[in-house]
């Protein structure tokens, strides 16, 4: 199964914009609010997927069997590359926890740091990605 497709999946159920979210376990928003991140353990395996609202940045092509949202929402699991994310649904929760600048979120092997550029996340391969409303990259 692609990766992309595992989020549509695993998304779902558990991305709403909803007030639900009360502790940083679940993810986290940037002050701005503007880029959210939601967290998805899913048995031995972790997932992190990070939405940036209204981008400014060019992404890669749409793939052809991607028929719904894309370039907004970039995925990372424990083990893996960094992806952008096909996807039907939103991580963006507005009572989602703000992850201060210059603070560090830790879970299931993934980091991310916040900071007035963006969110910078990895993994314990050293994989991962940064963005912001302006920018990507991934490593």
């Amino acid at each position: 199964m692609k990766p992309w497709l595992l989020l549509v999946v695993l998304g779902l159920g558990c991305a709403t914009a909803s007030a639900q979210s009360t502790s940083l376990d679940d993810g986290f928003s940037l002050p701005s609010k503007r880029l959210q991140c939601q967290f998805a353990p899913d048995g031995p395996a972790f997932t992190l997927r990070c939405d940036v609202l209204e981008p400014a940045f060019k992404a890669p092509r749409q793939p052809a069997d991607c028929t719904l949202a894309w370039g907004d929402s970039l995925g990372l699991d424990d083990n893996g590359k960094p992806y952008f994310t096909c996807h039907g649904d939103t991580v963006v929760d507005l009572a989602r926890p703000v992850l201060a600048y210059g603070q560090v979120w830790r879970r299931g092997g993934i980091n991310c740091v916040s900071s007035t550029a963006g969110v910078r996340c990895s993994n314990r391969d050293g994989h991962g990605f940064e963005l912001a409303r302006a920018r990507y990259r991934l490593f």
